[in-house]
């Protein structure tokens, strides 16, 4: 019993984080990146250097996921980041059912049961790394 309440910390603090995954190019990090919503936004020359897309529960903010997003801009070498989009997904539903069987005296039986039912929420947010030239 111990052990397992042990492990629960460690496990709130891994999904409270948000997986970012990205494809393109790298460029030495970066100190300062600009955020957009709108590509029409960016008045500098650019080239889309890459795309990333990050996943976390729903109970990890919007906010976190940004920062998440904007700290791999850095590392990736971005001097921009285009926030293109924001969705809320079911990714998973569990049901747990019970029942219990009584047997009491006269031969008489009684069952009753239950179940409960937990849906899992994911958000996603997108976004491009922009390299200005």
């Amino acid at each position: 019993m111990k052990r397992t309440i042990a492990w629960i910390p460690l496990l709130l603090l891994a999904g409270a984080c948000a997986h970012v995954d990205y494809v393109g190019k790298t460029y030495p990090p970066t100190t300062k990146v600009e955020v957009f919503f709108s590509e029409e936004d960016v008045v500098e020359p650019y080239e889309i250097m890459g795309r990333v897309v990050a996943t976390a529960n729903d109970i990890v903010s919007s906010e976190k996921i940004q920062d998440q997003i904007m700290e791999k801009a850095q590392k990736k070498g971005a001097d921009a980041v285009v926030i293109t989009g924001l969705e809320r997904y079911k990714s998973g539903e569990t049901t747990n059912y019970r029942e219990t069987t009584r047997e009491k005296r006269r031969g008489v039986t009684t069952t009753s049961g239950g179940s409960t039912t937990q849906s899992e929420h994911e958000k996603s947010v997108t976004a491009l790394f922009l390299k200005y030239k």
